[in-house]
């Protein structure tokens, strides 16, 4: 027989009483850095450039120095670039939702024993 329970949740890093980073911003910034530019991951990720933006100014925002440093382009199109301190957030949240992720998996098996 299945278990009938599972237990579920997602991690958000908070930043000045505010949501600073969570899946969909983890998900948009490693698109960024695998794609280099900020209009290529939204297309990738099927958001408008505008909505890409706009979460990477309040994530740059709210942090203490930016993680992604957006520069115009010309003609090809402009560059995003993720900083140190972009790549250390990154690690930080992946490690963090791994952590997580264990936790849920303990906390099903304890609930359906």
């Amino acid at each position: 027989m299945q278990n009938p329970f599972q237990v579920d949740g997602r991690i958000w890093l908070n930043c000045k009483n505010t949501s600073f980073i969570g899946q969909g911003k983890i998900e948009l910034i490693l698109k960024i850095k695998e794609l280099g530019s900020l209009r290529k991951a939204a297309i990738e990720m099927k958001m408008s450039y505008r909505q890409a933006w706009y979460h990477i100014n309040s994530i740059n925002k709210s942090a203490l120095t930016p993680l992604v440093i957006l520069k115009r382009g010309g003609k090809d199109g402009g560059v995003a670039e993720i900083t140190a301190y972009g790549e250390k957030i990154i690690v930080t949240f992946l490690n963090l939702q791994h952590d997580f992720d264990e936790f849920l998996k303990e906390q099903t098996l304890k609930l359906n024993a």
